[in-house]
C-alpha cells in the first residue's frame, strides 16, 4: 500500500532535506508535485485540498522561515499532516468489558469472514481469551466457513441459536459471557451492494449485543467507492474503525487517507497479505513516516519481537557462545527471517533505505528457502556434523531439496566460513564478526536487488 505514492513524496522529501534555502515560488512548485502524487494515488479530492492548505499554512509560518534546514521542517509539517489525515493517534480496540463484543461488518468480497480469523490471532496472541461467531441467517456455508478459520487459528467458535440474526447474536454474546470469553468476535452478513435490508439487520444486531467495537471491513482495491460504503454504512451504524483488507495488491493506498478524513472513520488495522497472520494495528504516525521514506523502525522492532521465539532464540545464543551453532540452528533463524516479512518486507522498514519499487520487487528471498530445504533434507547427524556428508549423501540431499550438488557445496562451504566466525564471536569482536558473517550469506544467490 502506498508503493507509488511513497515514492513520489520520498523523493519529494530527499529534494527538501538539501535545501537551504525555500522561497514561496519553490513551496508551491513543490505542494503542486505533491497534490499530483495524491491525487495519482486515487485520494479523494477534498481530501486532497484540505492536505495541501493545511501544509501550505504552516509552511509558511515564521517556524520554517527562522530554520537553518527549512526544507527539513517542511518534511516535518508534511509528516504531521499526514499523520493526522489518517486519523492522528493510534487508537487500540476498547475491550474493558468481558465480554467485548468486536462487531465485523461489509460488503460480500471484502474478505470480512477472513479478518474474523487474521484479528483472533493477533489478539489472542497478545494473551486475550478470544471465540468467533457468525450471524449470518441465510447462509450456513458462510458460518462453515469461519468454523474452519477458527479451527485454523485455535480459538473456539460459538453457534449462536436463533432465526435472525440479532438473536443468533444475543444467544452467542451469553454464551461467550458464561464461558468466560474476553473477545467476541461477531461476523455479520454480507451483500453484493448496500441495501436496506443489510442495514436494518446490522442496526438490529448492533443495539441487541451493544459493541463495544463496530469495525467495517473495506477492500483497498476499490479506491474511491470504499468512501462511499465508508459512508452508506456509518451513516446506519455508528463505525469506531475500519480494516483495509488486500493493502498489498493496493499500490495506490488512496482509500486509507480519504476514509478516515472523510467520514471521520479511523483505519484500525490493515491486511497485509493472503497469510493468516498477514495483518497488523494501523498507526498513522508510523504510516506517515513509511510514505515519507524514514522508515518505521518501531514497526520492525515489534515484528520482531512478535516472530522471534524468545526461548530458542536465547538458546541460540547460548549455543554461538559455546561454539555450537549448527546447520539445524541456522534453518532456525533463516525460518525467523521469513516470518518477520523476508528481506523485502524488513528493507522497507528501515530508515534510511530508499529503494525504488523495482528494485524492492526483485529482492528474492528463493535463495533462502532453497537453503531451508537443503537443511530439511538432511538427518539429524548430518544437520549437527556437517563433515560427514560425503558425495552420495550430497546427491540424496539434493534429490531430496530440488537442488543439485553444486548449491550444496556452496552452501556447506560457506557454512563452514560462518562455523569459524561463531567460535570467534566472544567480546568485543562479536559485532564486526556478525557483519562479517551477514556479507557472506549476501551472496548466496543474489537475495539482494542489483542497483
Amino acid at each position: 500500500m502506498f508503493n507509488r505514492l511513497s515514492e513520489k513524496l520520498g523523493d519529494i522529501a530527499h529534494k527538501l532535506r538539501g535545501s537551504a534555502r525555500i522561497s514561496e515560488s519553490d513551496l508551491d512548485d513543490t505542494l503542486r508535485e505533491m497534490r499530483l502524487a495524491l491525487l495519482e494515488a486515487d485520494v479523494a479530492l477534498p481530501v486532497v485540498r484540505h492536505l495541501m492548505s493545511e501544509v501550505r499554512e504552516q509552511a509558511l509560518g515564521a517556524e520554517v522561515a527562522r530554520s537553518l534546514q527549512p526544507g527539513q521542517v517542511i518534511i516535518k509539517i508534511l509528516h504531521d499532516v499526514l499523520a493526522d489525515v489518517l486519523g492522528g493517534q493510534r487508537r487500540d480496540l476498547d475491550l474493558s468489558k468481558i465480554p467485548s463484543v468486536v462487531l465485523l461488518c461489509g460488503l460480500q468480497g471484502a474478505g470480512k469472514t477472513t479478518t474474523a480469523g487474521k484479528l483472533a490471532k493477533l489478539l489472542a496472541s497478545q494473551g486475550k481469551k478470544v471465540a468467533l461467531t457468525s450471524v449470518d441467517a441465510t447462509r450456513p456455508a458462510a458460518r462453515e466457513q469461519l468454523q474452519v478459520l477458527a479451527s485454523q487459528v485455535d480459538v473456539p467458535y460459538i453457534e449462536g441459536a436463533g432465526a435472525t440474526a440479532a438473536a443468533m447474536a444475543a444467544s452467542a454474546v451469553n454464551e461467550a459471557g458464561r464461558s468466560g470469553y474476553h473477545v467476541l468476535i461477531l461476523d455479520t452478513a454480507g451483500r453484493q451492494v448496500v441495501d436496506d435490508a443489510l442495514m436494518e439487520e446490522i442496526r438490529e444486531v448492533a443495539e441487541q449485543v451493544r459493541a463495544s467495537e463496530r469495525l467495517l471491513v473495506l477492500d483497498a482495491m476499490t479506491g474511491q467507492t470504499a468512501l462511499s460504503i465508508a459512508e452508506q454504512f456509518h451513516a446506519a451504524v455508528t463505525m469506531t474503525g475500519c480494516i483495509l483488507t488486500k493493502t498489498d495488491a493496493d499500490v495506490r493506498g488512496g482509500a486509507a487517507l480519504s476514509v478516515a478524513r472523510s467520514t471521520g472513520v479511523p483505519v484500525r488495522y490493515i491486511g497485509t497479505g493472503e497469510k493468516i497472520d498477514a495483518f497488523e494495528a494501523f498507526d498513522p504516525d508510523r504510516m506517515a513516516g513509511r510514505i515519507l521514506g524514514q522508515g518505521d523502525v518501531v514497526g520492525l522492532v515489534e515484528k520482531i519481537q512478535s516472530s522471534v521465539n524468545q526461548a530458542q532464540a536465547e538458546k541460540t545464543a547460548a549455543k554461538i557462545n559455546k561454539g555450537q551453532f549448527d546447520l539445524g540452528d541456522f534453518a532456525e533463524q533463516l525460518g525467523q527471517m521469513q516470518n518477520m516479512g523476508g528481506m523485502a518486507g524488513m528493507l522497507k522498514m528501515l530508515p534510511g533505505v530508499k529503494l525504488p519499487q523495482e528494485a524492492l520487487a526483485q529482492v528474492d528471498d528463493k535463495p533462502i528457502k532453497r537453503m531451508q530445504a537443503m537443511v530439511s533434507s538432511m538427518t539429524l547427524k548430518e544437520r549437527r556434523y556437517p563433515r560427514v556428508i560425503n558425495g552420495s549423501r550430497k546427491k540424496r540431499i539434493a534429490a531430496g531439496s530440488g537442488t543439485s550438488v553444486q548449491e550444496i557445496n556452496k552452501m556447506l562451504k560457506q557454512f563452514a566460513q560462518m562455523q569459524k566466525m561463531m567460535k570467534k564471536m566472544k567480546g568485543s569482536k562479536g559485532k564486526r564478526m556478525m557483519a562479517q558473517m551477514a556479507g557472506r550469506f549476501g551472496g548466496m544467490g543474489g537475495g539482494m536487488p542489483k542497483m
